[in-house]
């Protein structure tokens, strides 16, 4: 019998989300049904969604506004949070669901961390989860009871990133 998996890529460096869509490709190849829920992101056109979300067996939905105001008591934040919380719906019910094999909770830790959305209930869901089931969570600052749940934890450190020397953003690369 196939054991319930739950992997969680945190940390400040660079590859989380690639790691996460690289679990996605393997998981497609073997035929399983597929659920990517984003937290906070709200871009479209990166490559990653534009490639696996016209895939068969893949959802693909994304609960975000962009990019958070600095102020975290600006009225700007109620949209993040309203957002947030829909995608967290979104996610207990492909947890709880029998029609994903594997489900894709992309910056849940942002989410989390930035206090858009509780931890308990997502914790809760991820004990629950049928065996066989994949859940692959992104995002910095993962909170503890999220580390504990989950059986898998990879800390991505960044040592050198490219932004430092004034690289921007690369399509293929970060988007």
């Amino acid at each position: 019998m196939k054991q319930r998996r739950i992997l969680l890529f945190t940390g400040n460096g660079k590859g989380k989300s690639t790691a996460a869509f690289g679990m996605l490709a393997r998981a497609l190849g073997h035929g399983m049904r597929a659920a990517v829920i984003q937290f906070v992101k709200s871009d479209d056109a990166v490559g990653e969604q534009r490639f696996f979300s016209v895939l068969p067996g893949v959802s693909w939905t994304q609960f975000g506004k962009g990019f958070l105001p600095r102020d975290p008591h600006s009225p700007a934040m109620e949209a993040h949070r309203e957002a947030a919380r829909e995608g967290l719906e979104a996610a207990l019910e492909a947890l709880a669901s029998r029609e994903y094999e594997f489900v894709l909770l992309d910056e849940v830790c942002f989410a989390l961390g930035h206090g858009l959305i509780p931890v308990e209930p997502l914790v809760a869901a991820l004990r629950s989860a049928e065996d066989g089931k994949i859940v692959v969570m992104t995002g910095r600052n993962a909170p503890p009871a999220l580390i504990a749940a989950a059986d898998t934890v990879t800390e991505m450190t960044l040592v050198k990133h490219g932004y430092e020397e004034g690289i921007a953003a690369q399509k293929g690369v970060e988007n």
